[in-house]
């Protein structure tokens, strides 16, 4: 008997060969025989490559001689290339006469929207996608005609029908693709004691994170397979694993009315004691699946972009310090504005630009001023995110955020890991002081995060009075100083007997000094508690880590802190309450267990973090529900 595996995609084709491949002795012993002509890994697909050329003539040949060379032993042979229309007629017609009527097909098919998420999430995995899924759906239904390719396979052995199964795990014996062949196609009930690949290489990831890999590899060049393994030992964020996200309810049941014609022929031949061969009662809602939720959207993108930030900061491991401060910069650091390739402040004061303002460039530093609000000024300074950032479109930190606030914004841009230690930007901030540049202005916010934090407050001694919010900050670098500080190397490596080198004091200049910082972090710790003064207001981030800037900014509370910094103050009570939220967020995750590890507690980290994931599970349920109820009404509310 020979058993011929048509392997179509996604239905654990791969799986199955590797456990045919891996077993091949177990099996021997059992009488079955996963055929080695044609087959120098674990799938016969040599047959199909070599039809081109009209060579798979001699290796159908060498499959049948070692077929019929052993005749009481059931041989299997399988191919995902065979589930082709035109491979499909060829092999038929090709194939040995002394085979047919040993010959029985077997093949798993997936209902086709199901199938066409699957196949448009492994192609975005590899960039391969081009246009829209709406037009990717257009442009593959050819391909989800399944008679096409089933028909041939047909004319083998007429006496046996075709076995062919929904791959569905809720109608496979044991829900495994393995265990249902092993029992109909090769008669073992029982496969316990043979060898079983471990692991979760096909991972259903959502569709917003297969396009973030395909984007990597086709824009950034980076090798997709390399990030899936990264990204595989990264925790795993319940939101990155998703399904029925690919294509709209409408989408998904238009497709399947076109395709009904081609499934009716496939249950009149396979199915003809069952109403349809695919269950579709899920297309036959009113209400779109939650999945497709902009809430949801949006939560699965968030968890996607965190995970892809930590598997390209492993694939691609940055400096040190680098690492340490990256990732802190929120969507306005580097933001382009869809208007050309031109940055924020270019458009603004360019010629026919229409507002007033200047760059500067100081060979290692460059500043960059818009005037807008005259009475409101926002001085903010790059982190060690952005260094050496050549793109045209760059922008100075929080610049989009000054745009649409309306406020005067001076930026520094850092093109150098120094902590702006250049005896020129020292000389250009004490040259606008000198002039009055700062006095203009009612209110002065310095702002900036870790490196940033110390350019707002170091140079805000040029701005008395001025008001700094500054996220995880470093008071200085200088070794005499902070003997305790381990990281940024090449910033240490600075002239620190410049001016302003000791941010503890040069922070007494200032109005309100707002420290947002981790307690727990104790480097940022012991940074913080350097400053002293009536005007330091403490903001003790528990569990928002080094990134406390990012992880605000996730929480949507960035913008609020500075904004609140410019119109009046930031209430501490307020503060506290604002970031109750970060139990959501990933990165808080991240830290606290990071803390408890460092105190020698790995336990309770991970206690920790399984609370956690069963939380953003629970919140992603809800947040089903709510969109679940919110169609509902609206639909209610159009019925009316």
């Amino acid at each position: 008997m020979l058993i011929l595996h048509i392997g179509s995609p996604k239905t654990g084709t791969t799986s199955l060969q590797g456990f045919l491949t891996g077993n091949d002795a177990a099996l021997r012993a059992r009488g079955i025989n996963y055929v080695r002509a044609a087959r120098p890994h674990i799938a016969h697909n040599p047959v199909a490559f070599a039809i081109p050329n009209d060579a798979h003539h001699e290796m159908l040949a060498e499959i049948e001689k070692e077929v019929l060379a052993a005749p009481e032993m059931t041989h299997v042979v399988s191919s995902e290339l065979f589930f082709r229309p035109m491979l499909a007629r060829v092999i038929a017609r090709d194939f040995p006469p002394a085979l047919r009527p040993l010959t029985r097909t077997v093949c798993y098919i997936r209902r086709q929207d199901i199938y066409l998420e699957s196949l448009y999430k492994q192609r975005a995995k590899n960039g391969l996608v081009s246009g829209s899924r709406q037009e990717f759906l257009q442009k593959n239904i050819p391909k989800l005609r399944y008679s096409d390719c089933l028909a041939p396979f047909l004319e083998l052995n007429p006496d046996a029908t075709p076995l062919l199964r929904i791959f569905d795990r809720a109608l496979l014996k044991g829900g495994d693709v393995i265990d249902d062949f092993a029992s109909l196609a090769l008669g073992l009930d029982d496969i316990t004691g043979f060898e079983r690949a471990q692991g979760d290489a096909n991972l259903s990831y959502s569709v917003e994170m297969s396009e973030m890999i395909g984007h990597a590899a086709q824009v950034q060049g980076v090798n997709s397979k390399a990030l899936l393994r990264e990204l595989r030992k990264v925790e795993r964020d319940p939101l990155l694993i998703s399904s029925r996200d690919t294509f709209t309810l409408e989408e998904r049941r238009g497709l399947m009315e076109t395709l009904a014609e081609d499934n009716e022929t496939l249950r009149s031949i396979y199915f003809p004691d069952s109403r349809a061969v695919f269950d579709m009662t899920d297309l036959e809602q009113d209400q779109e699946l939650p999945q497709m939720a902009p809430e949801m959207i949006e939560m699965r993108s968030a968890a996607a972009k965190e995970a892809m930030k930590t598997a390209m900061d492993n694939l691609h491991p940055k400096a040190p310090e680098t690492a340490e401060a990256d990732d802190l910069a929120d969507e306005e650091s580097g933001a382009t504005t869809g208007a050309g390739d031109y940055p924020i402040w270019y458009q603004e004061i360019f010629p026919a630009g229409g507002q007033q303002g200047f760059y500067h460039w100081l060979g290692r530093h460059g500043l960059t001023y818009v005037e807008r609000d005259p009475r409101k000024l926002m001085v903010t300074f790059d982190n060690l995110h952005n260094v050496g950032n050549k793109e045209l479109a760059r922008n100075p930190w929080a610049a989009s955020f000054c745009r649409d606030r309306g406020y005067s914004h001076l930026g520094v841009l850092a093109q150098h890991p120094d902590w702006y230690r250049d005896p020129k930007l020292i000389q250009f901030f004490a040259g606008l002081a000198k002039n009055g540049f700062f006095k203009r202005f009612d209110k002065v916010v310095f702002a900036g995060t870790s490196m940033g934090a110390f350019g707002a407050l170091s140079f805000c001694e040029h701005a008395p009075g001025a008001t700094v919010l500054a996220f995880s900050p470093q008071s200085s670098l200088h070794k005499g100083l902070v003997p305790w500080e381990p990281r940024f190397a090449k910033g240490t490596a600075a002239d620190w007997t410049l001016p302003g080198s000791d941010a503890a004091e040069t922070a007494r200049s200032a109005g309100k000094v707002y420290l947002v910082y981790d307690h727990f972090h104790e480097l940022d710790r012991r940074h913080a508690k350097r400053f002293e003064g009536a005007n330091i207001v403490r903001l003790k981030a528990f569990g928002m880590g080094h990134k406390s800037a990012l992880v605000a900014h996730r929480m949507g509370l960035l913008k609020t802190l500075m904004t609140e910094a410019m119109e009046g103050e930031i209430a501490p009570l307020a503060f506290y309450r604002g970031i109750r939220a970060r139990k959501d967020i990933f990165l808080y995750r991240e830290a606290v267990a990071e803390a408890l590890v460092a105190a020698g507690k790995p336990e309770r980290a991970q206690t920790f973090k399984d609370a956690f994931k069963r939380r953003r599970r629970k919140i992603a349920r809800q947040e089903m529900i709510r969109a679940r109820r919110a169609e509902t009404r609206r639909k209610a509310a159009e019925a009316q």
